[in-house]
């Protein structure tokens, strides 16, 4: 392990993940901000990654499948983790020699420095979304040539990180399409040292499901088709009851807490602009009403 590096361990939906960060003025920390810089100015992101690029993010994921009807869902198994460091080497080098001259010495060089052991690239250093980028552009624009050649209708593949979604409208026996692309997957993926989370693995028909979720958004479909994207009950729900505590502990709440909530609610008032408060029951409208608020905008913006 660096010197310059940290070890962090945090719970997140259940699992414990290992969390690599910078020591304070890290010298380490200012080489991988200059390779982010040049890897912006040599490198073109692939089309499909709608994670770590500009200009995107979950909402541009969804987005993109909002008006196909059969989605599959597949999950790269350990992403980060499993990332073949002689593999990286050879992308990166490919990569880079579209635009400029770099050695491959130069490449094994920046994938070492940017690591932390043989294998995988560590959460939490800048430099591990711009490289697994790069590891997987070649993968994507092969996989959706193979399932463009299937003659599907309006196929639409996307990858967020880890997170893959192809989707296509709906065609009579599409089940057949769909072993025949996760076959493809799982072919591809070994090819690249990596595996699917078969655990993960999901088929959505919106012809018999009225919604579809894609990395934490909603497609939302109904009886007359129309479709509409949306963050899901569940998440303004959680907004609803931690501003309703905040406001009404004011004298033990952190400032830290209050600004991670106005972050979150920001967020789903960029994707649902209006209307966030149609899914809150008449108690919680009535909770608010209490407090002297007709929303819960009001009440975020008075924590």
């Amino acid at each position: 392990m660096n010197d310059q590096l940290i070890v962090k361990y945090i719970r997140t939906k259940g699992k414990i993940r290992k969390i690599i960060t910078y020591k304070e003025n890290s010298d380490l920390r200012k080489y991988h901000e200059l390779v982010v810089d040049y890897l912006k100015k040599n490198t073109i992101n692939s089309i499909f990654a709608k994670a770590y690029v500009p200009k995107s993010s979950i909402y541009k994921n969804a987005e993109a499948h909002l008006y196909n009807d059969i989605f599959l869902k597949l999950d790269i198994k350990n992403f980060f983790p499993n990332i073949n460091h002689q593999y990286l080497a050879e992308r990166l080098f490919f990569e880079i020699n579209k635009t400029t001259q770099i050695s491959k010495k130069e490449c094994y060089d920046i994938v070492r420095k940017c690591s932390v052991g043989n294998k995988g690239l560590p959460l939490g250093l800048v430099t591990s979304p711009a490289l697994a980028n790069i590891y997987m552009k070649e993968f994507d624009g092969i996989l959706y040539g193979k399932i463009k050649a299937l003659g599907l209708i309006n196929p639409i593949y996307t990858r967020y990180a880890d997170d893959m979604v192809i989707s296509f409208k709906f065609k009579p026996h599409y089940e057949e399409c769909i072993k025949e692309i996760h076959e493809e997957v799982s072919f591809l993926l070994k090819k690249v040292h990596l595996s699917l989370n078969e655990k993960k693995t999901s088929l959505v028909n919106l012809e018999q499901s009225n919604h579809v979720r894609i990395t934490g958004i909603s497609i939302t479909r109904d009886s007359n088709n129309y479709r509409h994207i949306s963050i899901g009950r569940k998440l303004k729900n959680n907004i609803f009851w931690k501003a309703i505590n905040l406001y009404d502990n004011e004298n033990n709440r952190e400032i830290t807490e209050v600004e991670h909530l106005k972050g979150i609610f920001s967020f789903v008032l960029s994707i649902e602009k209006c209307g966030v408060d149609n899914c809150y029951s008449e108690r919680m409208k009535e909770l608010l009403h209490k407090r002297g608020f007709q929303n819960v905008k009001e009440l975020v913006d008075a924590l």
